[in-house]
């Protein structure tokens, strides 16, 4: 009779249903259990002193270990209903922590060494643009800039010409990207073609026009070693993250089996 009821479908999945229910009895946590150990309740005083400067009284700390329960409440029934499922901003999130976790920073200071040959190997991060010094006079119309030029050329005090601005009257080591910003893109540009210690113009910006003395025009130079050392390192250890988190992804997609179906 029991071997009869052993070739039954149906009676196989019921034993399998009742073994794991057994199993799921003896060994699955208590979902509506939320332990609050001294640990996490330390962590919790740390974390207030750390945004805050200050100690947590009792009081605070109770206050914080109770927004701590509330969250873990919400949190737990969250995972229960499967709302971390098919979530694009918990995948991001989970995404961004693992990517956290694998770049993992060497607390000891690099070696100078290996920190110069990153700067020499990246020194376009380190060299400074081509860059403008130069006077201005604005005015609003061309023809007031060319009449300012033939009165220059006549003996005229330059300062005692030109028009009234919010723009100021010298400008000193401005990059062309500091230039397009203050007078409209391509200004930099304009100033290429001009010889030093001449007033000339008109140019153009975005304002109006501009008659120019200009000073010099400074070479694009690296910045020195010393001078740049403590950035140098901050993006030598930035680089050596990013490395770190890209070792770790190639060797997790080794592990994965990776198929991309056909568009």
């Amino acid at each position: 009779m029991f071997k009869a009821f052993l070739k039954q479908p149906l009676a196989w999945f019921a034993l399998i249903g009742i073994l794991l229910f057994v199993v799921d009895e003896q060994f699955s946590i208590d979902r509506n259990e939320i332990l609050v150990t001294a640990a996490m309740q330390e962590r919790l005083g740390g974390l207030w002193t750390t945004q805050t400067g200050l100690t947590a009284s009792e009081q605070e700390l109770d206050a914080l270990v109770e927004n701590w329960i509330r969250e873990e409440i919400l949190y737990q029934e969250a995972l229960r209903l499967g709302l971390d499922q098919e979530d694009s901003i918990v995948r991001r999130r989970l995404v961004q922590k693992l990517g956290f976790i694998a770049e993992t920073e060497d607390s000891a200071a690099p070696e100078r060494g290996a920190v110069e040959a990153f700067y020499e190997s990246n020194i376009a991060n380190y060299t400074l643009p081509v860059r403008y010094s130069f006077q201005q006079l604005y005015f609003a119309s061309r023809a007031e800039a060319q009449q300012a030029v033939a009165k220059i050329t006549g003996g005229a005090d330059p300062r005692s010409l030109g028009e009234s601005s919010m723009l100021n009257s010298d400008y000193a080591y401005r990059s062309a990207l500091d230039l397009s910003a203050t007078f409209g893109a391509g200004f930099a540009g304009r100033l290429d073609g001009l010889t030093e210690d001449s007033w000339q113009g008109p140019v153009q910006s975005g304002f109006g026009f501009h008659l120019i003395l200009l000073s010099a025009i400074h070479p694009s130079q690296p910045s020195p070693f010393d001078a740049m050392q403590q950035q140098v390192v901050q993006d030598y250890r930035r680089s050596q993250q990013v490395n770190a988190r890209d070792a770790y992804i190639e060797n997790l997609i080794d592990e994965y089996k990776i198929t991309v179906q056909p568009r």
